[in-house]
């Protein structure tokens, strides 16, 4: 019963006591009658409201309904109880309802408030004083209980003009309505069902911090227009959290949290034949009803956002998807997503949206009807892809969504509870390496190449007189892209926007995030791995975590479902016992030098089968959460039987695919067949043979060489050494190949140095002849100095008896002192451009964007140089060695040129030197190429020759490809990046490696 009835219930009660009193029986003694005088009417206590006169309830509670044509305000003393509707405004004048803060208005069957075109809504609340539009019980668990709150404008009405109203909402709650409201204006009749309506309002109406609470419908619905808004949270809504038609305005920081036992779509997008839709929406947090994972049939609609009705545009950045039951998204008839894709800023794009379901996997998470076009390629990345862009799909087996509130107590606060902690175990929060969840512009907000605490609250990265590129009011934050979601941090010292002045957001309501104890506690991991000892830490995240260490005696398996952590040495095999580590995709492995240096041994004659993917790769750090470290724990070493006095055996076969190794390098001794090395890089190969395969490895910050190689003859593709200290890639005694390798060493300004892209040598009893095809070695690009007698930062440094190598089609680019360097003992007078060899060296191209250094080639006095022809003239396009600085003029990739965004290996691409054009090399104006590019020896370079089998194959492996996936030989362009184009075939290094997003110090600058 509703208090407004329960008061009149009450007076006839006190009116019939009185009735009764006055009576009597037959028996009582007549008395002299009673003058009754009617007393004098009560003064009205409720305040006029314009032109409208409230009737007075008693007890400071007023009841309204009728026209305003004036302007008046509702004011917090009184609770105001709706009858039937309140209207704003007529077609004949317009009116502003002020409302104050910490006002109370109340309504039962169908009252409403209705805003009439011209007019407007001026509702400032406070978090400390929120504005309540509710049912007039006394609880907030209802739905339908009233009619709603309906904001209207002049778009979309036939004859109907005039200036939009302002309408303002400040901190409004408006709760348990939706009962059926026909609503006539400019002779058209419209029925909601909906708490709150925006309805032809321009951007002139704003509505931030305002809750849509367990609507009988919708939580927002929203026509034909554009307003602006900020901080919305719809809870309960029983079909869509927001449902929109014909909207081009802004959503910033949204949140929908749908009832366990009702809701719809998170987004409903729609538009009309002839209409048009293309918000924004920035920071959402989309929270499904979290019973279940089901493939949709035809009639399912339980999506995180249902495209519908002619939709063809929107922006949507920074998104989480969580628990829709049906899946992430639903092209249902008619919507036509073709050209939504992830090109900022547009006119239309989807970046940083992320998807999962803690129910568990759905293999349809992404529908497209029959009669609907879903998005292009590249818009949906591969499942479970770390850091890519557009919307990733995270669930595997079992790994999905985890909120902050799962894992730590926040009974307390709402909005911190809802952070997004990490989906499938990746980060959220600040993007400036892809070990974090991918973001709209990878976080870098406001656009200063950074990725950090700045981009925080920062303007929207192209903010300009436009209002949709501008915060939508002082209070709301601003644009904060280095996270994904509503909520921008798990610390309620930080994130409270939603807390408080909500209803329904206690930790016993339903709509709060509750701690799962399955997230917390002591790890489950297995007993041993191959006889190595395993120790379960506390859970991190939600992920189990797993400590492992020892020798592995036996096969064992690393699996993705646990977070590793290296405790001092693990030794794959040793001695006596041969074993193979396999490694899962997805897996992660850290160590901390905290009681030991950690790190991982594979011992001469065991193996490692460590099998990443594109989207899911494995990755070695240290344990802390940045990816800027360097020589934070030991390294990865492979060794093998070469090179030792009296250990024999067959070799281990070792194969790395797609794996990142990070920050490694700490001093580590290792001890086999009695003799001791101490190491400090990332990546060792040592003694093995070409049965050791690395294709897709990225070494990042190491402490000495990204690749450091001896003894063997492994061969590898699609090779990535950032940030090495020393050299990005060493070897003595290597006879291997190495094709498809990118070095790029740390900007000066970074504060490191780095040496050589490849430093060459061997033994006085050894030998080296390596094979380096298609190769780009990027210096620290500041300055062009002539070498000095110790100065050694050069391309490629020839040192320790290097009489042999194979090298074709090699870039050289911003190493300070030159090209090449043949240090002390070096011999080059063998090393000619003559092919198939034993060695050559041809198509190797250089030069310093600094400027032109007059020796770019340094032979010391105890070495020998390259034979006549070898190093053609300067300029000239010849075979062999060629420099490319004159007066000026250097090396320009196409990221200088033109905005790669995300395609961090496209804009590698080297577009020309000195205007020399890369490319099919048929053309003589164009770089000369190893073979002039005729790859496939017919006599004719054309795209025949892209990709097409080594002019040499033969039965030595040498001259085969490494794996059926590194895409064969490509002579007919210089370095390791094929093309400078954005395609799904030129993203070798794109998404899976570490510090190359947008804004990192690895990836071209667009040049101003």
């Amino acid at each position: 019963m509703s208090y407004r009835l329960t008061k009149r219930f009450a007076l006839s009660c006190f009116a019939i006591a009185v009735l009764s009193a006055c009576g009597g029986s037959d028996n009582n003694t007549p008395t002299e009658p009673d003058v009754v005088v009617d007393p004098a009417p009560e003064a009205n206590a409720c305040p006029e409201v314009g032109n409208i006169t409230p009737e007075d309830l008693g007890d400071g509670q007023c009841q309204i309904s009728g026209v305003l044509t004036e302007n008046a305000t509702l004011t917090a003393d009184i609770t105001w109880f709706l009858n039937d509707r309140l209207q704003v405004g007529n077609d004949a004048q317009t009116s502003i309802l002020s409302i104050d803060a910490d006002t109370q208005i109340r309504g039962n069957g169908t009252d409403h408030v209705l805003v009439w075109p011209g007019s407007a809504l001026q509702a400032n609340g406070t978090s400390a004083q929120p504005i309540h539009f509710l049912s007039d019980d006394d609880n907030v668990d209802g739905s339908g209980e009233w009619g709603g709150l309906f904001l209207r404008g002049f778009n979309g009405l036939t004859s109907l003009t005039g200036a939009q109203g302002e309408n303002l909402l400040d901190y409004v709650v408006v709760g348990e309505a939706g009962a059926a409201v026909e609503v006539t204006i400019d002779g058209a009749t419209v029925n909601y069902q909906d708490n709150i309506v925006i309805n032809g309002v321009d951007a002139s109406t704003t509505l931030t911090f305002v809750q849509s609470h367990n609507s009988a419908r919708d939580g927002f619905h929203i026509l034909n227009g554009d307003p602006r808004m900020s901080w919305l949270l719809s809870t309960g809504a029983t079909r869509d959290g927001v449902w929109y038609r014909d909207f081009s305005g802004l959503i910033k920081d949204l949140m929908v949290i749908h009832s366990p036992e009702s809701g719809r779509s998170g987004i409903y997008a729609s538009e009309t034949e002839t209409g048009d839709s293309n918000p924004r929406i920035v920071n959402a947090t989309l929270v499904g009803r979290d019973g279940a994972s089901e493939s949709a049939s035809d009639s399912d609609t339980e999506f995180g956002i249902l495209f519908a009705d002619n939709t063809d545009q929107i922006r949507l950045a920074n998104v989480v998807i969580a628990n829709f039951r049906n899946g992430c998204f639903l092209a249902n008839d008619g919507a036509d997503l073709s050209e939504i894709n992830t090109n900022v800023p547009g006119p239309n794009y989807i970046d940083g949206v992320h998807c999962s379901n803690e129910a568990g996997p759905n293999v349809n998470f992404g529908v497209v009807a029959d009669s609907a076009v879903g998005f292009p390629e590249g818009t949906i990345a591969a499942n479970n892809s770390i850091n890519a862009n557009g919307l990733v799909y995270y669930n595997g087996a079992a790994q999905g969504v985890t909120f902050t509130g799962e894992i730590a107590d926040r009974s307390d606060a709402f909005t911190a509870g809802w952070y997004l902690n990490n989906i499938g175990g990746i980060a959220n929060g600040l993007t400036a390496d892809s070990t974090s969840l991918n973001a709209f512009l990878d976080g870098d907000t406001n656009t200063d190449g950074v990725v950090d605490g700045a981009d925080n609250g920062s303007a929207f990265f192209m903010s300009d007189a436009n209002p949709f590129n501008l915060d939508v009011a002082s209070d709301t934050g601003g644009f904060d892209l280095t996270h994904i979601g509503a909520s921008r941090s798990g610390n309620p010292d930080t994130a409270s926007q939603f807390d408080n002045w909500t209803v329904a957001t206690g930790s016993s309501d339903g709509f709060a995030v509750q701690q799962n104890t399955a997230l917390q506690g002591t790890s489950e991991c297995p007993a041993d791995i191959g006889g190595a000892s395993v120790v379960a830490l506390d859970r991190v995240g939600g992920r189990n975590v797993c400590q492992v260490s020892g020798t592995m005696i036996s096969d064992g398996e690393l699996t993705s479902s646990i977070d590793w952590q290296l405790e001092g040495g693990l030794s794959v095999g040793d001695a006596s016992n041969i074993a193979t580590l396999t490694i899962s995709a997805g897996t992660r492995i850290a160590g901390d030098n905290v009681d030991a240096i950690d790190y991982l041994l594979v011992h001469p004659g065991s193996s490692i089968d460590a099998q990443g993917t594109a989207s899911r790769p494995i990755r070695f750090t240290s344990e802390d959460a940045g990816i800027g470290g360097s020589g934070e724990w030991g390294g990865l070493f492979l060794h093998g039987f070469n090179g030792l006095t009296s250990l024999t055996g067959t070799q281990g076969t070792n194969s790395l695919d797609y794996v990142v190794v990070a920050e490694a390098g700490a001093s580590t001794s290792i001890t086999i067949d009695g003799a001791t090395v101490t190491y400090q890089d990332n990546i060792v190969l040592n003694g093995v043979d070409g049965n050791t395969q690395l294709t897709f490895v990225q070494s990042h910050n190491s402490a000495r060489d990204g690749f450091h190689i001896l003894n063997g003859d492994p061969r590898m593709s699609w090779l990535l050494a950032t940030g090495a200290q020393r050299d990005g890639v060493w070897y003595r005694d290597f006879n291997g190949l190495v094709k498809d390798l990118m070095v790029i060493h740390n900007r000066d300004t970074d504060g490191s140095t780095g040496r050589s892209g490849i430093y060459a040598s061997e033994t006085i009893d050894g030998d080296s002849n390596p094979r380096f095809v298609n190769v780009t070695l990027v210096g620290r690009d500041n300055q062009s100095l002539v070498a000095g007698d110790s100065d050694n930062e050069f391309g490629i440094l020839f040192a320790d008896n290097t009489d042999q190598i194979r090298m074709a089609n090699v870039l050289i680019a911003n190493f300070r002192n030159g090209c090449f360097e043949a240090d002390d003992g070096a011999d080059l007078s063998a090393i000619d451009t003559t092919v198939p060899g034993p060695n050559y060296l041809d198509g190797v191209h250089c030069a310093n964007e600094a400027g032109a250094n007059g020796n770019f080639g340094i032979v010391r006095d105890d070495a020998t140089g390259f034979p006549a022809g070898t190093v053609a003239a300067n300029n000239s396009n010849g075979n062999g060695l060629v420099y490319y600085n004159g007066a000026n003029g250097g090396v320009v990739f196409t990221g200088e040129l033109s905005e790669r965004g995300n395609n961090f290996t496209a804009s590698w691409y080297l577009n020309n030197i000195r205007g020399i054009s890369n490319g099919l090399l048929a053309d003589v104006n164009a770089l000369n190429g190893f073979l002039d590019g005729d790859t496939n020896a017919d006599g004719i370079v054309d795209d025949a020759d892209n990709g097409s089998s080594f002019i040499i194959s033969d039965a030595n492996p040498f001259n085969l490809d490494v794996a059926d996936d590194t895409f064969g030989y490509d002579l007919t362009h210089n370095g390791a990046v094929r093309s400078g184009s954005i395609s799904s075939t030129n993203v070798q290094f794109d998404n899976w490696t570490v510090s190359t997003g947008r804004s990192s110090g690895f990836t071209v600058r667009l040049a101003q």
